[in-house]
């Protein structure tokens, strides 16, 4: 039997992230009953800012969003107050 992961207040990832790996920061808010996550591209020629929106959704496993056609998993320390996207790496809150 698989055993369900304890997941986390996502109300408590609310606000903005910056990357510890350079990768586009992100922006987490809660839209009704939705959380959103937005990733923050900045084009390097115009410095225009693109972001890309994906509703975060859970199951058995934990919270995540489908990004590029794959699931990205997201994660948070408590301890540390850090939050961690599978592919991107860790987040610091800013």
């Amino acid at each position: 039997m698989k055993e369900e992961r304890e997941l986390f207040d996502l109300g408590i990832l609310v606000g903005n992230w910056e990357s510890v790996n350079l990768h586009p920061t992100v922006i987490i808010y809660r839209n009704g009953d939705t959380y959103l996550l937005s990733l923050i591209y900045m084009n390097e020629h115009t410095k225009q800012a693109s972001p890309a929106t994906y509703e975060i959704q859970k199951d058995g496993n934990g919270y995540f969003i489908s990004y590029n056609l794959k699931r990205l998993n997201i994660g948070y320390d408590a301890q540390l107050d850090m939050l961690n996207l599978s592919s991107l790496g860790d987040y610091m809150r800013n």
